[in-house]
């Protein structure tokens, strides 16, 4: 009887150390990627701040209208009447919207958008910051995949799941995540607010399994 408890456990073991083993070259060939698109990232980033000012020119113009029926209820399409210039003289960029009637009393809203050549440190500094954003975001994913990597590599060689190194490294990797749903709850809204949630899941399985893992030390020891 207890040769078979052995085997049972000895097989579930190996199941997890395969599933480490699995997982670690997983996360090695994620944390490849993340690293080349991060240094990819900075290089475009700082080739788009060394670009000269007339390097991106857009150009462009729109005009259109939206008529708003009478029968519908006054505040039910509400459009704002604006005369946005930008630039010098305003030739950079024109925004208008003006409010009219036809001959049936609908209201019509005459829009009217003017980009002409906005080139320069704007263009610059909003191409480099996206790629600097991105870069950062992978940053902090490379940050969570390395110690997922850790904990799968603790996996693949333990004993016992519920060994002392296997639990540092799951409590790290829990960690690990902190900055990621920070990071998700400033720059995002309802998606930030998820990845809070997630975390936070995550974060209490932990405790739940240290604490598990904690009450079978004693138990063994009992015995």
């Amino acid at each position: 009887m207890e040769n078979t408890i052995v085997s049972n456990k000895d097989k579930n073991v190996q199941k997890v150390n395969t599933l480490g083993k699995v997982s670690r070259i997983m996360l090695n060939i994620a944390l490849t990627a993340l690293i080349i698109g991060m240094v990819t990232c900075i290089v475009m980033s700082i080739y788009f701040c060394t670009l000269p000012k007339d390097a991106v020119a857009l150009k462009g113009d729109f005009k259109g209208s939206v008529t708003v029926s009478n029968e519908l209820p006054e505040k039910f399409i509400v459009i704002n009447e604006e005369d946005v210039e930008v630039g010098k003289e305003g030739r950079q960029l024109k925004y208008s919207v003006t409010e009219n009637r036809d001959e049936d009393n609908n209201k019509v809203y005459d829009i009217s958008f003017l980009l002409d050549k906005l080139t320069g440190t704007e263009l610059k500094l909003v191409a480099a910051g996206a790629m600097a954003l991105i870069a950062l975001t992978l940053l902090i994913l490379s940050i969570i995949v390395i110690f997922g990597k850790r904990l799968a590599k603790a996996l693949e060689t333990c004993d016992s799941p519920f060994e002392d190194n296997v639990l540092k490294k799951m409590k790290a990797f829990g960690f690990s995540l902190i900055p990621w749903a920070l990071y998700k709850l400033i720059v995002g809204n309802l998606g930030g607010i998820t990845t809070v949630i997630f975390v936070l899941v995550v974060l209490l399985f932990i405790s739940v399994f240290n604490y598990g893992a904690k009450l079978q030390r004693e138990s063994d020891e009992t015995l």
